[in-house]
């Protein structure tokens, strides 16, 4: 005859059991923000060290068609330079990654604090929409947050 206790064990070990291999399926479905913070991650350093073209790898083709020509762009990373403008990552919040008709988009703010000579320091919020190229996320629009 089997004990209570033993039962009682038994029970517990198969419950903590289903729980870890439900908790391991749940996050194996969700979404993974690794990859969409990296690449965020990645463009700002990119940005910081005034690498346009660095940054501009990292972008969307509709990105960079938004922008008619990569001087454009490099202009704005100049411009960034000139000013000697710094960002740091302060927090990250509100992100969404969704699939609508095979096009696989993320949606992420960003809280930063920026340097520059013009205006000193002072925090932004922006709004990254990311897209997936292939196996790769890329910035598809970075917005000033109203």
């Amino acid at each position: 005859m089997v004990s209570r206790k033993k039962i009682l064990v038994i029970a517990v070990v198969v419950v903590v059991a289903v729980v870890v291999v439900g908790v391991f399926i749940w996050q194996s479905l969700l979404p993974s923000f690794a990859e969409v913070d990296s690449t965020i991650n990645s463009f700002l350093n990119e940005v910081n060290s005034y690498d346009a073209a660095g940054a501009w790898a990292l972008t969307s083709q509709d990105y960079q068609d938004s922008w008619g020509e990569y001087i454009e762009f490099e202009g704005l990373i100049n411009s960034l330079y000139e000013k000697a403008w710094h960002s740091t990552v302060q927090s990250i919040s509100n992100r969404a990654i969704q699939t609508t008709s095979g096009k696989t988009t993320a949606s992420v703010t960003l809280t930063a604090g920026i340097t520059d000579t013009e205006l000193g320091t002072y925090i932004e919020t922006w709004i990254f929409r990311l897209v997936k190229e292939g196996n790769q996320w890329k910035i598809d629009d970075w917005l000033l947050q109203d």
